[in-house]
């Protein structure tokens, strides 16, 4: 089951791969800088994507704008999206709430790592009872 970590920032990429990381979690992780890419690797990976962590504020497509983008295909709306963001007011929840009703969760910058690992532990595990193991080989023939 693999992760995409969407924000524009290298940094903050990295800070939320290395909290995942810490949490016990060795899932592939997959960057896009951009709601566009974001919508890219989606397309190509979206049976194998457990959870998608996404900021608001980059430039080409928003997060908002990515957000509502994936409410709309029935394929990947059920994809678990939690938001970490400077948006932090009351509208802005509101608003991403209500273009994603599905929405897994909202997270405000700056966060702890003991914050974004309480909200992604339980859809993380949960993803990972749902994935059937991986096939085991036959054993070699003598």
């Amino acid at each position: 089951m693999k992760i995409v970590v969407v924000d524009d920032s290298g940094v903050q990429r990295k800070m939320i791969i290395n909290i995942i990381r810490k949490a016990g979690f060795d899932n592939e992780i997959l960057e896009a800088d951009t709601g566009k890419t974001a919508i890219q690797i989606v397309g190509m990976n979206f049976k194998d994507i457990g959870l998608i962590l996404c900021d608001w504020n980059m430039p080409v497509m928003n997060g908002y704008e990515f957000i509502a983008g994936m409410a709309k295909v029935p394929q990947v709306a059920g994809i678990p999206i939690v938001m970490v963001t400077t948006e932090g007011t009351e509208a802005k929840i509101e608003q991403a709430y209500a273009v994603h009703p599905n929405l897994a969760g909202y997270i405000i910058k700056p966060f702890t790592p003991d914050q974004l690992r309480a909200k992604i532990e339980p859809i993380l595990k949960l993803a990972q009872a749902d994935t059937p193991p991986a096939p085991t080989p036959p054993p070699p023939q003598a």
